[in-house]
């Protein structure tokens, strides 16, 4: 099953770079063999062209993978969230389970639909913008592009900002809450019923330690399962970045010039996309963690 994903991660990436590559040679073969005459404009233009088809071909797939993968990660959180909330509330931090039942579920849905909705179909506008600048040398076009791309990370940041805002407070105020629920609880164990009280404080904290060691195998197990969403993804991502770093490589030695202005366009948007999902992941792989070491749930 491993061979099969990785095969699957890499498959289209590395099949992609060896397209674009012999595309890139033939184009540079056809141009020097029609020289500079009449149909040198209509050998740059057709290569140009069929180089935007097969470069927006591969990265539509991506983008459509990499919405797919947050809603896939959403679907599992649906089932996590209320489990792992319960196990945390079971060992005392009612407060911090509360906090990531609530906001860190609310903020995952609004991110995941961010994904969807806006900052996907924003970048699929930047790549058509990138691929119009390079076909028809329009310089609107390519500030227009530029701006889509700027507007995408902007949004990205603005997303980072608002994740940790939120639960950086609510992590400060549930924190105190939940350790000072459990040593009143053990305080009036120990005051309050005679001779075994002690013994029921001792046995109360070894059975928070017990719903401890239960959430973190809860904890892990949530790990596990969505690095398993999201680094085949984000592995495709880093080698169409790299396919088409490498394509830029040989469409700047050839002389295509338009045929690289889309590989800078496209480069930026697979870092861009690694990017998107580098943020979901460490958003809910981070929440988890906090809930689980400090007992607080952001």
């Amino acid at each position: 099953m491993v061979l099969d994903a990785v095969q699957k991660a890499l498959g289209g990436p590395l099949r992609f770079a060896a397209q674009a590559i012999a595309f890139l040679l033939l184009s540079c073969a056809a141009g020097l063999t029609v020289g500079q005459g009449s149909w040198q404009k209509c050998v740059d233009a057709v290569s140009v062209l069929g180089f935007g088809a097969l470069s927006l071909s591969g990265m539509m797939e991506l983008v459509t993978l990499v919405g797919q993968t947050a809603q896939d990660c959403q679907t599992y959180l649906i089932a996590f969230v209320p489990v792992y909330s319960a196990a945390a509330a079971a060992g005392g931090q009612t407060t911090g389970a509360a906090v990531y039942s609530t906001m860190f579920y609310a903020m995952s849905n609004f991110l995941a639909g961010a994904i969807r909705l806006i900052l996907l179909p924003v970048m699929q506008i930047y790549f058509c913008f990138g691929i119009s600048a390079a076909v028809w040398g329009n310089a609107g076009m390519e500030e227009a592009s530029a701006l889509f791309g700027r507007c995408l990370s902007w949004l990205l940041k603005l997303c980072a900002a608002l994740f940790s805002f939120v639960l950086g407070l609510q992590n400060i105020l549930a924190g105190g809450m939940d350790n000072a629920a459990v040593r009143m609880g053990r305080g009036v164990l120990s005051g309050a019923i005679p001779v075994v009280g002690d013994a029921a404080a001792a046995a109360l904290t070894g059975a928070l330690s017990a719903v401890q060691l239960l959430k973190g195998s809860l904890a892990l197990a949530a790990v596990l399962a969505l690095g398993g969403l999201f680094v085949p993804v984000f592995l495709r991502c880093l080698l169409y970045y790299l396919s088409f770093s490498l394509a830029s490589i040989m469409a700047a030695g050839s002389g295509q010039k338009q045929c690289l202005q889309i590989c800078h366009h496209f480069a930026q948007g697979a870092r861009l996309c690694g990017s998107i999902l580098t943020l979901f992941f460490f958003m809910v792989f981070l929440s988890t963690a906090l809930l689980l070491i400090t007992g607080t749930g952001g």
